[in-house]
């Protein structure tokens, strides 16, 4: 549906939402947000795609990118092509808009270097933080089960300097059920809890009238363990200190708190009746490894190598006896720089055709480990290597 076609329901409705509306922002700002939100996504799309087109021309006369300055030309192109249309939409809408309303306070100034200018950071017009849906708090209940499952923390565990613990529980585990696969994952929600927001969160309804940077955020976490006797379960979180990561939500965390979590999900269990087992992973991919591990026959025989910052990384993990752990130290090195687990899978020989072959880590070192196992001749439906985290590089301006 058009921005106008919108913009005409709006109006003909406005009776049926007008002062009677349960918002947290009075509806026709919640509408000029709205617009922009659209702005910005349009502009984007439209930008990249001029980009392309302009790309086309320049390979024609014999121009070449590398991948990491297409990736920036195309960030930049979407990044101006959504500020030209926020810019623009906001300009009609003062415009159109002036017969109902005052202008909005804090709208982005006219004449702004469309660069500079961020939309994302522009919280709308009339919000203030712990401002939330009322009918958000209404719909809590409906949410309960069908794609959110608020659970308590009980307590907390330290694996590792870099590694805690959390296991939190709640009555029938509040509607969760566990995966069958070893490596299950879900998606756990955080919010900022200056924001007052009450979990289960209603994404659709809070996109409505919160800014991006204070909508609740999620990242994918592996379930560890799931006992359902005792309703609890739990997720092993690699701490970290940036600001409104999910690692630094994980090292704030208190017995008490909600643990936020989605459905489960998984896509590889190790087969029972592999003739050998190769495991490999760093602190991201070691619970979905520690869980598999569990999971193994008594008889199991292998080898699982494990990435961690040194010997204080690491950590007691059960295990049948003829699975060797094999400890990886980085030895003051960051994570995802080195080539630790790619090395140690090159200098072991060639495993049976029938070998489970299961391995998590950075994007950079899965590759490689893809690359490595490939030339072993293995039953493709035993492996699974995967990347669960992409380390950001600093690009070099020249």
């Amino acid at each position: 549906m058009s921005h106008q076609k919108k913009y005409k329901n709006y109006r003909k409705h406005q009776g049926k939402y007008g002062p009677t509306a349960q918002l947290a922002v009075p509806v026709q700002e919640h509408l000029v947000l709205r617009v922009l939100q659209l702005a910005e996504a349009r502009g984007a799309k439209a930008g990249k795609k001029t980009a392309q087109k302009a790309l086309k021309g320049a390979a024609q006369d014999g121009v070449t990118l590398t991948g990491e300055q297409l990736e920036e030309l195309y960030a930049a192109a979407q990044r101006s092509g959504a500020a030209a249309a926020v810019h623009a939409a906001r300009k009609i809408l003062q415009k159109n808009l002036a017969h109902d309303a005052p202008a909005p306070t804090g709208s982005i100034p006219e004449h702004v270097p469309m660069a500079s200018v961020d939309p994302r950071q522009v919280p709308a017009p009339g919000y203030t933080p712990g401002a939330i849906l009322a009918s958000e708090r209404s719909r809590g209940t409906q949410l309960q089960g069908k794609g959110q499952h608020v659970l308590h923390i009980r307590r907390l565990e330290s694996l590792s300097p870099q590694m805690v613990r959390i296991v939190a529980g709640a009555p029938g585990l509040a509607g969760f059920r566990p995966s069958s696969k070893a490596d299950q994952y879900v998606k756990m929600y955080y919010a900022d809890p200056a924001l007052g927001l009450e979990p289960p969160y209603d994404l659709k309804e809070l996109r409505q009238v919160l800014p991006r940077q204070h909508m609740p955020r999620s990242r994918s976490y592996t379930i560890r363990w799931v006992d359902e006797a005792a309703e609890e379960l739990a997720i092993d979180f690699v701490l970290h200190q940036d600001p409104g990561s999910a690692g630094a939500w994980a090292a704030a965390a208190q017995v008490g708190d909600t643990l936020v979590i989605s459905a489960a999900r998984g896509k590889f269990t190790p087969r029972r009746d592999a003739e050998y087992f190769l495991f490999a992973a760093d602190e991201a991919g070691i619970p979905a490894i520690s869980s598999a591990l569990s999971q193994l026959p008594e008889g199991a025989q292998g080898v699982a190598f494990l990435e961690v910052a040194g010997v204080e990384g690491e950590f007691p993990i059960p295990h049948p006896a003829g699975i060797e752990l094999r400890w990886l130290h980085r030895a003051g090195a960051a994570a995802g720089t080195t080539d630790l687990l790619p090395s140690a899978l090159g200098e072991i020989p060639p495993p049976p055709r029938m070998t489970s072959v299961m391995a998590h880590a950075e994007r950079s070192a899965s590759k490689a480990m893809s690359e490595i196992v490939s030339q072993w001749g293995l039953e493709k439906k035993m492996v699974h290597i995967s990347s669960y985290w992409t380390l950001r590089r600093k690009k070099v301006r020249r």
